[in-house]
């Protein structure tokens, strides 16, 4: 009887060890999962006066930054992060594929391999020119062709010019080839220099005269002489090699989830008066003397394109009388 006793005490005791664990395990129960977070998209900012401005009173104004915020108004289905990185940094974490987009790689074959671009570039901007001291000439002067251009590879075959370049910063596929040979067969010529500041470090760097010329774009130029002290000031030399015109595009990593970013991106509507916006601010920054070539180089890329246009759409008056048969 005692036995029976005790047995039934112990079953007592495990039935409520169990009933006591079971209501610890309700009570630690995970919490329903919450709705699913919008995938991110970390927006990648160079330090490139006037394009992105990342510090002092007009931080986050420059032309890219204000064109990237009007892009991220229209893409509210993802979270947006802005980070300052190198052209070198945007390199490795697209080819690393990481959730990275940025305003400011140039378009050329060698970053295609890691790189999604939009459809369309959002902005057309002046080429690369050749930047020297104000008043400085090579030994042999400056061989000009009749619309005012110098041959980059003609000047550095000459071994009168050292050039100081940014080792990852791109200017097109003619200008990038020039300097790809004179790196590898005259490396004494082309000196390469680490990216601090982008351009702003080789400007100060020019004007101790440790080489002669460099590369860059007359407007981010006058923009850090603004705003920076100690600069000289700078003559501006068009390049023989260089394209009319720059196309800008959006670009992400080359992954499934940059091509869905990027379908996002290019069914975007309503984003002609943005890129209208960034034509003339850009515009009003040019030096004086480069306004009137600005206008004439848009003009004739714009001409052919409404030609097309045309073409395709006639207009209604003209497409009635094409279609319909004549009365007789």
């Amino acid at each position: 009887m005692w036995a029976y006793g005790r047995s039934l005490l112990l079953m007592l005791w495990t039935v409520a060890l169990l009933l006591a664990a079971g209501s610890g395990l309700a009570q630690t129960a995970p919490a329903p999962a919450s709705p699913a977070q919008p995938p991110v998209i970390r927006w990648l900012l160079l330090d490139f006066v006037p394009y992105h401005l990342i510090d002092g009173s007009n931080k986050g104004q420059g032309l890219r930054d204000q064109y990237l915020n009007a892009l991220i108004k229209r893409l509210p289905e993802y979270q947006h992060q802005w980070e300052v990185s190198s052209t070198e940094r945007i390199a490795q974490f697209m080819q690393a594929g990481q959730p990275v987009c940025s305003l400011s790689i140039l378009k050329v074959p060698e970053r295609e391999v890691y790189t999604r671009y939009s459809a369309e570039p959002y902005f057309m901007q002046l080429p690369p020119v050749l930047i020297a001291r104000r008043g400085y000439a090579p030994p042999g002067g400056w061989k000009k062709r009749p619309g005012g251009e110098v041959s980059l590879s003609e000047l550095l075959r000459s071994g009168e010019v050292r050039v100081g370049t940014l080792p990852k910063r791109r200017f097109g596929p003619a200008v990038d080839e020039v300097l790809r040979q004179a790196r590898a067969a005259h490396p004494d010529q082309v000196l390469d220099f680490g990216e601090y500041g982008l351009l702003s470090g080789l400007l100060h760097t020019l004007s101790r005269h440790r080489f002669d010329v460099t590369l860059g774009y007359a407007v981010e130029v006058e923009q850090l002489r603004k705003s920076q002290g100690g600069l000289d000031e700078f003559q501006y030399l068009p390049l023989a090699e260089s394209a009319a015109l720059i196309p800008n595009y959006v670009s992400c990593s080359l992954t499934p989830w940059g091509k869905q970013v990027m379908q996002s991106i290019d069914r975007l509507t309503g984003m002609d008066a943005e890129r209208q916006r960034l034509r003339e601010q850009y515009e009003a920054l040019l030096p004086a003397e480069e306004r009137p070539n600005f206008r004439a180089r848009i003009a004739a890329v714009a001409a052919p394109l409404s030609a097309a246009a045309s073409a395709t759409n006639p207009p209604a008056a003209l497409a009635g009388s094409e279609l319909k048969p004549a009365s007789r």
